[in-house]
């Protein structure tokens, strides 16, 4: 104790000292938050946000507006304007032209606080976004985020969707019978058991929708928005006979809270959301990347639509000829199917031709795996596919064989137009003039 006296002693001497000879001339009076002057990004923000929409964006570091049991950084300046352009263009703006600045106002946050990290939490898992009370959504990373990296810009607004979900349901409740579609809920969603194969077999669109209800509703909300409708059909159509229709409930429960809780139509909203992430990372939406994960169920192909060439056509009603010739009874339909799904992972498809045979209709069946690089699209025969019908139009292969050289040949896979997703086709890679188009089915 006397040990531990003198030297309190000797250090009390030795600050006095320091005090006595080196005085403190800091001046506090800079370090004091409050006397800070407007910059740009100020006058952006109050232009964008506070005057229009009185929404208060929070980017100077105040570490008490933050939970102070977590390790957390200030958000780097020069991120925050493109961080909150794009914010505003993907989340905002769709929803003022969908909804109008009288829904705006009352149901929009009053403050975005923006912070550089992520927030860390005891599990393993990261908080990238949270909702206070329905007056306050919390943004984390800023300082990962590039306007020019897609992946950035989808995750920030799959977080800023999914935070504005919940204080959409804070406000208005989620259906009685949404929990009830899923029961499985499971608060540790983090678990192992818990793998996104097994989410999505039960009817989760994520692993995390599993943790509860609320974060299941706000979680589909957020996934149809940002991933859209295209990534969306083709996790359902991978999601099992339990699983999809799930999905597919919940899907139209969005849908229709949407419309009666706040009178939106989800569909406009999901499309001006899709017209502006691709607008601000140049995505595109692809046909041939679409076949790969398994977006459709089907595509329908008729002889007579007038898009199809005059090379398929002819092949088309050679093939059809040639059939009655080798057997009166039989009558080719001017109209077939490809029915669509995955094996092992991998896209493959049937078509499916109708047949009349005297006065009976008898469907033919040739199976291929099909080969997806990059827009290129290759139906390859396969008669070894188990798990779909087989058939009797091999052998009227010899008779098919100029509809069915156009159908194997190596192709671009192309939608109809950019402005018609519901129509695609294939084109030949070696003669253009060889191309078909059919009606989508999801």
């Amino acid at each position: 104790m006397k040990k531990l006296i003198n030297y309190i002693a000797i250090l009390s001497l030795a600050l006095a000292s320091c005090k006595k000879e080196s005085p403190l001339n800091a001046d506090m009076d800079n370090f004091n938050i409050d006397t800070y002057k407007n910059g740009q990004i100020d006058e952006w923000l109050q232009k964008e946000y506070l005057s229009p929409f009185n929404i208060e964006v929070l980017y100077r570091w105040d570490r008490y507006q933050l939970a102070l049991n977590k390790d957390l950084v200030p958000p780097l300046e020069r991120n925050v304007l493109p961080a909150l352009e794009t914010v505003k263009s993907i989340w905002l703006s769709p929803y003022l032209d969908i909804a109008g600045k009288e829904f705006i106002k009352p149901y929009a946050p009053k403050q975005i606080v923006l912070i550089g990290s992520a927030e860390y939490n005891n599990d393993g898992t990261i908080t990238l976004g949270t909702a206070d009370a329905g007056r306050r959504i919390n943004l984390f990373i800023i300082n990962s985020f590039q306007k020019s990296n897609s992946a950035n810009v989808e995750q920030m607004m799959h977080t800023i969707h999914h935070e504005f979900g919940h204080i959409l349901h804070q406000n208005s409740p989620i259906p009685e019978d949404f929990p009830r579609i899923s029961p499985e809920y499971a608060a540790n969603w983090t678990a192992n058991v818990n793998t996104a194969n097994e989410a999505k077999r039960l009817g989760f669109i994520s692993r995390y929708a599993r943790s509860n209800d609320n974060e299941d509703f706000v979680e589909m909300i957020a996934f149809l928005l940002v991933e859209g409708q295209d990534w969306f059909d083709a996790y359902v159509n991978t999601a099992g006979e339990l699983g999809k229709p799930r999905l597919r409930q919940k899907e139209q429960m969005v849908v229709d809270y949407f419309k009666t809780a706040y009178n939106i139509n989800f569909r406009a909203l999901q499309a001006e959301v899709k017209v502006a992430i691709d607008r601000e990372t140049g995505r595109t939406t692809k046909f041939a990347a679409n076949m790969a994960r398994n977006t459709y169920s089907k595509m329908v192909v008729t002889k007579t639509d007038e898009n199809q060439s005059a090379t398929f056509t002819a092949a088309y009603t050679s093939a059809a000829a040639a059939v009655k010739t080798a057997s009166a009874a039989l009558t080719v339909a001017d109209q077939f199917e490809f029915r669509f799904g995955m094996l092992v992972g991998k896209p493959i498809a049937t078509l499916v031709m109708t047949v009349k045979n005297g006065t009976v209709n008898e469907e033919w069946f040739f199976n291929y795996k099909v080969t997806v690089v990059g827009d290129k699209v290759t139906f390859v025969p396969d008669n070894t596919i188990t798990g779909v019908e087989t058939d009797k139009g091999t052998k009227y292969r010899p008779q098919l064989k100029p509809l069915l050289d156009i159908i194997e040949q190596a192709s671009t896979a192309e939608f109809l137009s950019p402005q018609n997703l519901t129509k695609a086709g294939f084109k030949g890679e070696t003669n253009a003039s060889n191309y078909f188009y059919g009606s989508l089915i999801r």
